[in-house]
């Protein structure tokens, strides 16, 4: 278009630089020929004033024999004036035929002139004079003659210059009055047609302004607009597209930042910052409505100091101000919640500027959990101190232990005693020999040896802890267990996998779970021995009874050291039990119903990780 537009601005000045030469040239052809036509009627007056001149002479030629001749000093002026005409006719033509006839015309003028002045100056001799006379007349006339040829002639000429510049100056008239008429209807035509071409490329361009601005950021120009304006088109498409992914930009980062925002576990306010409103909540995530039981909607119409407890909500200001003047705020504070439940709240907050107007940006995490759990770590490690004592303590106590019991069990065999006596002793010997195995036991849990991984076939070792339990039932300590008359029941997948395990640990925790059974399964109960294929790359054994069943408090504590439902049961069977699994990287759970029984899953991996079985 700027191409288009330079050419058609040249192409005008062209054309008129063209016209207006051509006028020019026109006005000076026809200014040319009025000159010569106002110089031929000047030349024209010139010989009518010296044919006049001429006759003047010649009459007062005739006048000087009669008594009216002119008198000398008129005479004089007359010739003078003629000989003045004579070379004002010979100055002001340059053809050559011309210049030479007018020279012989000034030549005959003067020659005239001369025999003329004679015939005033020979008045004395009158025959002369006469003769002189008559010469000059004679010059005169042909004088006359020519003078009358040029005046002939030049009417000849004259006419066709005059109808020459008439039809010159008409015909630049026509031109003019073309090109004050042609030209601005032509620059009318070219500016309409540009203005035509400009402005229906504006419109369009424009209309996908106005498309872009309402929102459709897909809106693309698909008309082939002219020259310059379809480079336009163009860059306005592909800034359409990059505004359009520019925005799906804005938009991901702000689902991002939303779905942050609201996904986020610890509690999230945006508070004012400044004025009477300071600390009034304007934005919270849903971990914040949830963490203190209001809705996000009833969170935006309260102040943060109305989520306080009392004390804490009299240091909010000052609070404030300390993060107003720059600094993070890392505090922990009481919270209410809307059921009037107080709980701790770790809070950080800082200053957050938007627009030059001042937020606070605050996250709020509830510790009632973690100071839970520091306590109880607190007191497993108590409990870990107190184990440790404790194993020592058994350590020590082991070998007297052992020299108080020989030293019965000799006094037994070698003294006469009556049988209450005996008695008495053998009731001591059985107090020492159960706490013994009770200090092995917690030697036991203490310290629980490495296992030796080998491939074992756990449905084998089921049977083998099965066998064992039998043997148990026969023995004096399990009688009345034996006299209950329970049923073994074994449901094993004959596909199971070998596993690797420590057979003898293995053995242990079968054996630990079916004593249980035993000891919690009334009489013509069942006990039932499950193994069967577990996820990705596991077995899982069950052993379930049909006894009494545990309660829910029961179930959540029946691993921990110490905790028994028995009378004389130390606790440590199945805390000892759930040590060997997790050496074996398993897992250990219990689900049991009051009054229907319960079972034990313990979920082992197929294959061990080098690293891990030979640390």
């Amino acid at each position: 278009m700027r191409k288009k537009a330079i050419i058609g601005f040249l192409l005008l000045v062209f054309f008129f630089g063209v016209g207006g030469w051509y006028i020019a040239k026109i006005n000076a052809s026809a200014i040319n020929n009025l000159e010569k036509i106002l110089a031929l009627s000047q030349m024209e007056f010139l010989r009518d004033d010296l044919f006049s001149k001429v006759k003047i002479i010649q009459a007062d030629l005739y006048l000087t024999s009669s008594p009216h001749s002119t008198e000398i000093g008129d005479f004089v002026t007359h010739g003078e004036a003629l000989h003045s005409l004579g070379e004002k006719c010979s100055g002001c033509h340059h053809a050559e035929p011309v210049v030479q006839r007018l020279t012989h015309l000034k030549q005959g003028i003067d020659d005239y002139l001369k025999m003329a002045s004679r015939v005033y100056l020979l008045r004395a001799n009158q025959e002369r004079r006469d003769r002189e006379e008559e010469q000059a007349s004679a010059a005169g006339a042909q004088l006359l003659g020519e003078i009358e040829n040029l005046v002939v002639l030049a009417p000849d000429k004259f006419s066709p210059k005059i109808s020459k510049a008439r039809h010159e100056i008409l015909r630049m008239k026509h031109i003019l009055l073309g090109l004050v008429t042609v030209a601005p209807m032509l620059f009318l035509v070219l500016t309409f047609l540009f203005v035509k071409r400009f402005s229906s490329s504006l419109s369009v361009l424009i209309g996908a302004t106005e498309k872009i601005k309402a929102g459709d950021l897909t809106h693309i120009i698909e008309a082939q607009l002219p020259d310059e304006f379809n480079a336009l088109a163009t860059a306005f498409n592909e800034m359409a597209v990059s505004l359009k992914r520019q925005c799906e930009m804005v938009v991901a980062e702000q689902n991002r930042y939303k779905v942050l925002f609201e996904s986020a576990d610890d509690g999230i306010f945006i508070m004012e910052g400044e004025g009477e409103a300071a600390g009034r909540i304007i934005a919270a995530n849903q971990a914040a409505a949830t963490m203190h039981g209001y809705t996000v909607d009833e969170l935006r119409s309260l102040y943060i100091q109305e989520l306080d407890t009392v004390e804490s909500a009299a240091q909010a200001p000052a609070r404030i101000q300390q993060i107003l003047a720059g600094g993070r705020l890392e505090a922990l504070v009481e919270h209410r919640r809307k059921d009037g439940t107080v709980f701790p709240v770790e809070v950080r907050a800082g200053l957050l500027e938007i627009e030059g107007r001042k937020y606070i940006l605050a996250f709020d995490r509830d510790v009632t959990v973690r100071n839970q759990t520091e306590a109880a770590l607190q007191r497993s490690r108590q409990l870990a101190m107190v184990g440790q004592m404790a194993a020592g303590l058994a350590h020590e106590i082991k070998n007297p232990l052992a020299g108080i019991k020989v030293s019965m069990e000799v006094l037994m065999n070698e003294l006469v005693l009556s049988p209450e006596d005996k008695a008495i002793f053998a009731q001591t010997v059985g107090e020492v020999q159960r706490i013994e195995s009770l200090l092995k036991n917690l030697l036991n849990y203490a310290r629980t040896p490495r296992p030796v991984f080998s491939m074992i076939n756990l449905n084998q070792q089921l049977e083998n802890a099965r066998n064992n339990a039998t043997l148990l039932l026969k023995s004096p300590e399990y009688a009345a267990t034996n006299s209950k008359g329970l049923e073994f029941v074994s449901n094993l997948d004959p596909a199971l996998p070998m596993i690797m395990a420590d057979p003898s640990q293995m053995q242990q925790m079968i054996l630990n779970l079916l004593l249980n059974a035993m000891e919690a399964t009334p009489a013509g109960g069942t006990i039932t021995l499950s193994t069967r294929p577990g996820r990705g790359g596991t077995i899982a054994l069950i052993i379930g009874d049909t006894g009494k069943g545990l309660s829910e408090e029961a179930c959540t504590k029946v691993f921990q050291p110490f905790y028994t439902t028995k009378p004389k049961g130390s606790g440590l069977g199945l805390a000892i039990t759930r040590r060997l699994v997790e050496e074996h990287h398993g897992e250990i759970e219990v689900a049991s119903v009051l009054g229907q029984g319960t079972a034990f899953t313990i979920t082992l991996p197929v294959e061990q990780k080098i690293e891990e079985e030979n640390p």
